[in-house]
């Protein structure tokens, strides 16, 4: 018996993703640090400013975010469980690194949030505000730990669609890249924009995924949410990392086909006996998305 106990620890050392032993950062500033991406930036200029500009790096902070959990946080969290659950709840996407956080960080982020959307003082939302800005989603959790989803990822290793045996790739003096075939794909996205377990259909949980899966794919379709939201201005360009959706007008033209017609006319209007110009208007929509619009 004494055998097989040592036997079992010793497998559970060899499966247990190297990222459950790391140090825990107790707070926004160490878990920040944790995954700061000040190297990235120096040398992927153009890729860190069309970032910067996107959605994912607002991924605390945008005033839809912050407003719902807000209400999440005082109706739900404060009555059932406590604000440090944040981090079990909404974080796992909007921040995916927060698995290398304590809970004491998830209820400074909660506390955060309220102050952000609630405080009297403009200057205390502000300063709420910027101190959550701190955290997004970066270069280092989607070329991190995102393409090994199931963990045994290498710390210190970045992973690309390309990887440093590919000749195009530039050499990287502090780190090593690997080559990954999921960040290709759009199961490589499924992991936060389906948020449900895998595998559950439209009628249980619907999905950005769901949607896509069964009213995209299951029909013939076949791009892949990279060749729409990281579509290259030139083939030849890198993809870009400005993530447009449907908040930017020009992304949303391209999913939705809008004819609309009017004409004048008017009616009776028997009360007063006169007649009183009007509108008839007809309005066409088609979604050419790949997926239920709206959706996120």
């Amino acid at each position: 018996m004494r055998r097989f106990l040592v036997f079992m620890l010793f497998i559970s050392l060899l499966v247990i993703p190297h990222s459950s032993f790391s140090k825990q950062a107790e707070t926004i500033d160490e878990l920040a640090a944790m995954y700061n991406i000040e190297t990235c930036a120096d040398c992927h200029e153009e890729t860190h400013d069309e970032w910067k500009s996107s959605w994912h790096s607002q991924s605390l902070v945008d005033s839809r975010v912050l407003r719902t959990w807000r209400t999440f946080i005082k109706r739900g969290l404060d009555n059932e469980m406590g604000r440090k659950d944040l981090k079990d709840w909404c974080l796992p996407c909007h921040l995916p690194q927060i698995k290398d956080a304590s809970y004491d960080v998830g209820k400074q982020i909660s506390d955060l949030i309220v102050i952000a959307v609630d405080d009297k003082d403009k200057a205390k939302r502000d300063a709420a505000k910027k101190e959550l800005s701190k955290l997004n989603i970066n270069c280092r959790v989607c070329h991190g730990f995102k393409e090994l989803p199931r963990g045994n990822f290498e710390p210190g290793v970045l992973y690309g669609p390309r990887g440093e045996q590919d000749p195009e790739e530039a050499a990287h003096e502090e780190f090593k890249t690997i080559k990954s075939d999921l960040i290709k794909t759009s199961e490589f996205c499924a992991q936060c924009h389906h948020g449900c377990p895998p595998g559950l259909p439209s009628s249980v949980c619907s999905s950005l995924w769901t949607s896509y899966q069964e009213h995209y794919i299951a029909k013939g379709g076949e791009q892949t949410c990279q060749d729409c939201h990281m579509e290259q201005a030139d083939p030849d360009d890198l993809r870009s990392h400005r993530f447009p959706g449907i908040f930017e007008t020009d992304k949303l033209k391209q999913g939705i086909d809008l004819t609309v017609n009017a004409r004048p006319t008017e009616y009776l209007l028997h009360l007063e006996n006169r007649l009183v110009p009007a509108v008839v208007v007809n309005v066409d929509v088609k979604n050419t998305a790949g997926h239920l619009i709206p959706h996120g």
